[in-house]
């Protein structure tokens, strides 16, 4: 028997329980998620919420909060590849723990940091602004002459 994919009608009110979830982890996925704090959001338990999430997502709540967060951490090395990775886990809500980096090779097909090397590939290196570097050819020359 299939239980990650269950062939009941999904009750409208554990709909709106899984709706609600879903909101809050989406604007609160950074922070120190707790199972008692997605079900007191909620208004469930915390059993009555694992068994209502692995039902209709056939994964633990907190399995599926480090795969957003993950996804999350994805979009935020793709974005900016030259941001040292502890700033980004620190975003994202992880703490770049071995679970993490074996999750995100078990979901991406690498790791954290090959990804990161392979944004930074795509992009050309961060620019350094520089007033010297940006004169028309000549005029560096003309500015050295009027402060001597």
């Amino acid at each position: 028997m299939d239980r990650s994919a269950p062939n009941r009608a999904i009750d409208p009110a554990d709909a709106a329980v899984m709706q609600a979830l879903a909101a809050y982890v989406a604007e609160n996925y950074a922070s120190d998620l707790r199972m008692p704090d997605l079900a007191a959001h909620v208004h469930v338990s915390v059993r009555t919420l694992q068994n209502l999430f692995h039902s209709h997502c056939g994964e633990p709540p907190l399995k599926a909060l480090r795969r957003f967060r993950l996804h999350q951490l994805h979009g935020l090395v793709m974005d900016r590849p030259w941001t040292p990775l502890r700033e980004l886990y620190r975003q994202s809500g992880l703490t770049g723990s071995v679970a993490d980096r074996d999750f995100f090779l078990e979901i991406y097909g690498l790791t954290i940091r090959e990804h990161q090397e392979g944004s930074r590939v795509k992009t050309a290196s961060p620019a350094v602004p520089s007033v010297l570097t940006e004169l028309p050819k000549g005029e560096l020359r003309y500015m050295l002459q009027l402060a001597a």
